[in-house]
């Protein structure tokens, strides 16, 4: 896959990541009380050593909030890391 976005962690070098906004049922299931996108990310974790559940990544100028843990694999990518924007 290529990459379809660009991140910076702690005002690093830009890298390519995965970028994926899923858009998620509300409350209840059915969508009606609130409906809001479901943010992941994946990407190598070279580029951003560190990166932990509360981490802060820049992703094509939005500030996202890493809301999960970041496991990679034996190649040190992380994939689907649950994020959120900021604020």
């Amino acid at each position: 896959m290529l990459a379809n976005a660009t991140a910076t962690y702690q005002a690093g070098e830009p890298f390519g990541v995965l970028f994926d906004r899923a858009q998620s049922d509300g409350f209840g299931g059915d969508g009606r009380v609130m409906d809001s996108a479901a943010c992941s990310v994946s990407l190598n974790l070279a580029h951003a050593p560190g990166l932990a559940e509360g981490s802060e990544l820049v992703i094509d100028g939005v500030v996202y909030v890493v809301g999960g843990g970041v496991q990679g694999d034996s190649s040190g990518w992380a994939s689907d890391i649950s994020i959120f924007p900021k604020g």
